[in-house]
């Protein structure tokens, strides 16, 4: 079969638009990341996309909790005056896909994302798992140690959660984790409670009961 200059031309009109067309990018899933509001709240929904987090015995995957609580703390948020970025706003991670090292480009877009928006305070919601001791439960929040605004807040949420009837006395404690060093703005990392303990599980699983924790991080917060 013979082609005429034409039908390469046409060819290549077609393969071109099938790669922009793969490139393009739907920026309504995507969050805006601009300060708004005379306090700034950055809510960072841990791991997601290929990096799943902790997993139950029965295959519940953190990072879709992570998500659930994070988008109920940014309606909370949002229903008091407080300006919200979000570093994810839906299941996918936010890694370049060429990138080699997923993970770490995942933690530096979430760092880029922080360090355009500058906000007052870095919220990043977890869960933690301790399979060989399936009884331990509760929330704990860490905070960034050379920054004393992180561990008031961190203090904040912690008391919130010790005074109420969820039976949780734990200390605010200092953790060595990326999100929380990776600027200076004041940073806290809440893990919302235990994949590993059965009744936790269920819970956290509940939408009434991510609601609650939403609630209980916003109050904490803004009477801080």
């Amino acid at each position: 079969m013979k082609y005429t200059k034409i039908t390469y031309v046409l060819v290549g009109v077609i393969f071109a638009s099938a790669i922009l067309a793969s490139l393009i990018v739907d920026f309504t899933t995507m969050p805006v990341y601009a300060r708004t509001k005379n306090f700034h709240v950055v809510i960072d929904a841990g791991h997601g996309g290929f990096d799943g987090g902790a997993v139950s015995r029965n295959g519940i995957s953190e990072k879709d909790i992570n998500l659930a609580i994070s988008r109920q703390l940014a309606r909370e948020f949002e229903n008091h005056g407080v300006g919200v970025t979000m570093t994810r706003t839906n299941e996918y991670s936010l890694a370049n896909p060429y990138a080699r090292d997923k993970k770490r480009s995942d933690m530096e877009e979430r760092k880029k994302i922080i360090k355009n928006v500058a906000p007052d305070l870095v919220i990043s919601i977890h869960l933690n798992s301790f399979p060989s001791i399936p009884s331990v439960r509760g929330l704990q929040t860490f905070y960034n140690g050379d920054s004393e605004q992180s561990r008031t807040y961190a203090a904040a949420i912690q008391t919130k959660f010790n005074e109420s009837n969820l039976l949780i006395k734990r200390n605010p404690a200092m953790g060595n984790y990326f999100i929380l060093e990776c600027t200076n703005y004041p940073s806290v990392l809440v893990e919302c409670g235990f994949l590993s303990n059965p009744s936790e599980e269920k819970l956290l699983q509940n939408t009434e009961y991510q609601k609650m924790l939403a609630t209980m991080i916003a109050e904490a917060i803004i009477n801080c």
